[in-house]
């Protein structure tokens, strides 16, 4: 009988609280594991979506920038539309702002009664919305027709929100020397003439660590002079 009950003898109290240190050592670093994995999962989608925001943009950007263009033509009837082309760069709302003239335009109607050229521009505005995106966003302004206000007018698009900074930069060859404003409607400007080289720089933020990520791209424009095949042939 007693070694029957010696060999039936349950585990001490000691035992018991040694191996409950334990899994609970275990269930912990377990838990912090798929804690690590969830919060880089977290981290790594927004950073892609970040990736894929300013990819975007910076495409579109560089699309419009290459096609941009001026026209001395003007109407010679007084009953039709005026219609005035530039290319105006400067800073303000606290990022750059640019207005231009392109030929990126996209009919997505049949029968519209649109062309190739059309008014865009971009710049940082107030972020709307109920979510917790801080930051501006980079919106885009298109106008299908080009009036006599280029500046105005036309439907905004948010192309990338949480925006911490915007900077275009445009390269003189006149100097060669990269400037901050470029404006071909001023007389002291860059009259009838557009940059060879523009370059964008996008500045984004991530998540609740704050860390800035910056996109950079160049590009060249191809129309650097007015066209001029609408003047009259003297």
């Amino acid at each position: 009988m007693r070694r029957s009950l010696r060999g039936q003898r349950g585990l001490t109290l000691l035992e018991v609280l040694v191996a409950s240190a334990i899994l609970t050592m275990v269930a912990t670093m377990i838990w912090v594991s798929f804690d690590q994995t969830a919060k880089m999962r977290v981290k790594l989608t927004e950073r892609q979506e970040h990736d894929h925001y300013a990819r975007i943009a910076l495409s579109r950007i560089t699309r419009d920038l290459r096609a941009a263009f001026l026209s001395l033509h003007v109407n010679q009837e007084q009953r039709l539309a005026a219609v005035t082309t530039l290319f105006k760069g400067r800073t303000g709302n606290g990022g750059a702002q640019l207005d231009f003239t392109t030929f990126t335009h996209r009919r997505l109607r049949r029968g519209a009664h649109e062309g190739d050229a059309c008014e865009v521009g971009y710049r940082l505005m107030e972020h709307r919305g109920d979510d917790d995106v801080q930051g501006m966003d980079l919106v885009r302004r298109e106008s299908s027709r080009i009036d006599n206000d280029p500046e105005h007018g036309g439907t905004l698009d948010v192309l990338v929100p949480g925006v911490r900074g915007f900077e275009i930069r445009y390269f003189d060859d006149s100097n060669e020397q990269w400037v901050d404003a470029w404006d071909t409607t001023q007389a002291t400007g860059q009259t009838g003439r557009l940059p060879p080289r523009v370059r964008v720089t996008l500045t984004l933020e991530e998540g609740p660590t704050h860390e800035e990520r910056v996109y950079s791209t160049e590009t060249s424009l191809y129309l650097t002079r007015p066209l001029t095949f609408g003047l009259p042939i003297y």
